[in-house]
Parts: C-alpha cells; structure tokens; sequence
C-alpha cells in the first residue's frame, strides 16, 4: 500500500513502512501471521487496512499504516474453521468485512476496547438453504460482495452486490447455478461500470480438457444487471489470467479503464515467439479492437492509469533494462515514459521473473515506480535477489 510517500507492506512477520525517497524503514508492527498463510486486505482505506492474523487467521485487525498502530482488533470467533490461505478481508472507510468457508462478518470501527462494532455475523451452520456473502472486496470504490445460495452453497446461483462504505446498496446483479446449460461459478468482479466478472463453467470434476471441463470466462452483464450481455473472446491458452486464483479480490492482471479492458496475451499465444502484447477490449462490444506489442520486443503487462494513459510494464531480458510505457488508449500506441536503471537489469530480473506472474508487482505512486514480489525466501537475499525495488 501506499501513504504519503511512504510504501507499506507485508514482510518479515508484520507490517513495515519504508520512505519512498530514501529506502529508510519508518516502523514495523509484528504480526502473527501464521506461517504467512493470512491474507490482508488489497487496497488500503482513509489510511488503514484490514489483516488476519493469529491461529486459523482468526483475528481479525485494522492498523493505521500512516500512524503505525493497530486501531482495531477482533476474534472472529472460529476454532479450527478460520479464514483460509485465500481469504482476504475488505476495508472501505469504516467499514471492515471478510467471510470464509460459507461464514460471514462485518464490523464498523468505533471507540471502545475492541475498536469495533459488530454490524453482522453469519456462521456456516445458519446460512441454511438461504444466501450467505463468501467473498468481499472494494471494486471503484464499492464494497462488493459474492453470495452463494441453497445448500450446499451455489446450488440455487448467487448474487454480487454492491453497497457503499455505510451499507447503502447501489446495485445487485443474481445470477442462476448453470449459464449455457454449464454449472456457473463467479470468481472475481474487474469493474462495477460496466459490471465485469471473472467466472468458472463446468463440473468441479471436469480434467481440463474434455467436454465436462472446467472453463474460465470474462462476462460483461448488462446496465440493467439482469443478465450476461457479452462474453469476451478470452481463455487461459492465449492471455495471462487477470485475477490470482481463487482470489474474489486480487485482480491486478487487467486495467479497467474508460470502457475498455486491458489484458495481457500469455506466452503461448499464437506469434508470441518474440514476446506477448496488451491486448484492449471494447466493453460496449465484447470486442478486441487492438493490441500493444512490447517496445523493443519481450513481455508486457498493463498495470495501472496515469491520466487518461494506461500504464504497462516490460520487464528487463538478457540484454535489456525494464521499461514502463504508456498506452493512448484512443490510438493504441505506446511511447515511453520511465526507462528502468541498466546497471540494476540483473537484480530487476531476479525480483520481477518467475512462473507467477501475480506475485510480481509494478506499483506507480505520483512519478515513482515500485517494483516487488509477493513472496520471498529466507534464501533469496543471500543469492542477492531484492526485496524490492523503487525507481525515480
């Protein structure tokens, strides 16, 4: 996350904030994280986050990341049932919410011992055959949430709903259990406007690669949010999933911008022998209207906005330093816009290369662009790969 000018993150057991200017370490807050199984919240609100800590992730806190103090802190109750690996809480002004395994919490901050109170509780054993919310995340500045229906959860479809930091509802979209005769799953939401969703079709059961097989989609529901409008020309063979799986709220493989979705092509596409492209879909068609090669040739990735460019990164090759351009999306071409330190290409390669394009991460923060990796071994530092690095 970043506050002020200061990046904040997971690392070491705890929550550490370092200046962005000077590298220098501002403070650190040891957390019990598990064994580093417990998630945080994706995006931080008002200055704060949500983290599980604790045995099973069962405590559920909210820290001040530009003070440097927990405000909050509060069992969730769960013995041996906690959130999982996966599980990632949400937080939106004072409003802090997470589910897990078919429970559900939420929590207003508030004065007194636990700096919370509860707004509402749903254990797994209550839902019954009604709706219970499993995920949440904040999408465009909207606490979302998924919820299964029926017994066992998603028989009877779901809904995602949307509500503001204070609970008003904005919108609601249902969805049924089966699309096109297939058993329908909702994965992740990429945008409220228009409401665009990640989504799974086939039997849990299916191998990958028969009739009965599990199939990834991205939908484009319509205005109305009463049903799928468009399904675009997308699949895990030829682009780079936009979502991390099984995460409702961890989605920075796509840009969702001005009507248009970016995403980039995977390393098996066709003609991807000299390096992948970012490829725009018009949301108004369902339709790819144009892709971005890599200037230079190599990798591309989008990753963020900066006025009305998108951003996208190219990591650094055997004999090229990285690179961010920026895309006009009227035009679709891509110029330059910070050419990434050349004596550094070595240590940038061994931060930002690796199999799990989710772990690594480009973050642009007001002319700084920070590059770092979601997971780092004890081993790592002493065959010199960084932790993180912050260019200028």
């Amino acid at each position: 996350w970043v506050a002020g000018d200061d990046l904040v993150r997971v690392a070491d057991g705890g929550v550490v904030s370092y200046d962005l200017a000077t590298g220098a370490r501002n403070w650190r807050l040891p957390l019990d994280l598990a064994d580093g199984v417990c998630q945080a919240s994706p995006t931080s609100s008002e200055g704060r986050v949500a983290v599980l800590q604790g045995r099973d992730c069962g405590t559920l806190t909210v820290l001040d990341i530009v003070a440097g103090e927990a405000v909050a802190q509060v069992p969730l109750g769960v013995d041996g049932r906690g959130p999982g690996a996966d599980d990632q809480p949400a937080i939106l002004g004072d409003t802090v919410a997470v589910a897990w395994d078919g429970a559900a919490a939420g929590f207003r901050l508030a004065d007194g011992p636990a700096g919370v109170e509860p707004l509402w509780r749903v254990a797994a054993d209550e839902a019954g055959a009604g709706c219970v919310a499993d995920a949440y995340a904040v999408v465009d500045g909207a606490l979302v949430s998924r919820t299964a229906c029926g017994s066992p959860p998603g028989r009877d479809g779901g809904t995602v709903r949307a509500t503001t930091a204070w609970g008003g509802e904005l919108w609601e979209w249902t969805f049924g259990p089966r699309f096109l005769g297939r058993p329908l799953a909702v994965t992740a939401v990429l945008s409220t406007e228009p409401l665009v969703v990640t989504a799974l079709l086939g039997d849990d059961a299916g191998s990958g690669d028969g009739p009965g097989s599990v199939t990834e989609h991205v939908f484009v529901v319509d205005d109305d949010r009463q049903s799928i409008r468009y399904e675009l020309d997308y699949d895990r063979e030829r682009y780079l999933p936009p979502c991390r799986t099984a995460s409702f709220a961890d989605c920075g493989g796509t840009v969702v911008h001005d009507g248009h979705l970016y995403l980039a092509s995977g390393h098996d596409a066709p003609g991807a022998e000299a390096g992948n492209a970012v490829v725009a879909f018009d949301l108004g068609s369902g339709l790819a209207e144009y892709q971005v090669p890599a200037l230079g040739g190599g990798d591309i990735r989008p990753f963020g906005v900066r006025g009305d460019r998108i951003l996208a990164y190219q990591p650094a090759g055997e004999e090229r330093a990285g690179l961010v351009v920026a895309i006009d999306p009227d035009t679709g071409r891509a110029a330059p816009l910070l050419t990434l330190d050349p004596v550094a290409r070595r240590r940038e390669w061994a931060l930002m290369s690796g199999l799990f394009v989710h772990d690594q991460r480009p973050l642009w923060h007001e002319g700084t662009l920070v590059l770092l990796n979601r997971v780092f071994y004890p081993g790592d530092a002493a065959a010199g790969r960084p932790a993180l690095l912050v260019y200028r």
